[in-house]
């Protein structure tokens, strides 16, 4: 029906408009975290960096999609790129958020010894 579609046309429009706003704002905390990158543990700092990253991209597929959908084009090779884009970076976020803070938890209970520690090896992506 004409109000169904007018009604979702409404919520894809907000939803655009608050991925982006979301994807302005990770983007804007991933400059600021670059110019100061080598002010944390570079461990921290590279986790850090995936995340905002994982976001940035999650979103973005978001807003394409949704934009796509709103131009009717829902059958094109891009809506399915784009969704899978999503799909892969949001089921790694939630990994990288777990193992970003085992290395919080590292740091904190190894204060001492952590800060000169290069524990590549234990990076997982």
């Amino acid at each position: 029906s004409k109000f169904k579609d007018s009604t979702r046309q409404i919520f894809d429009i907000f939803h655009i408009i608050a991925y982006s706003l979301s994807i302005i704002f990770f983007s804007i905390l991933f400059g600021i975290h670059f110019t100061i990158r080598y002010t944390f543990h570079p461990v921290f700092s590279f986790y850090i960096s995936l995340l905002f990253l994982g976001y940035i991209l999650c979103d973005i597929g978001i807003v394409g999609s949704i934009f796509l959908s709103q131009l009717g084009e829902l059958s094109i090779p891009a809506v399915k790129v784009l969704d899978i884009i999503s799909s892969v970076t949001y089921s790694y976020l939630f990994p990288l958020v777990f193992f970003a803070t085992l290395e919080r938890l590292a740091a904190t209970i190894l204060v001492t010894r952590y800060e000169s520690l290069r524990p590549w090896h234990l990076v997982i992506v």
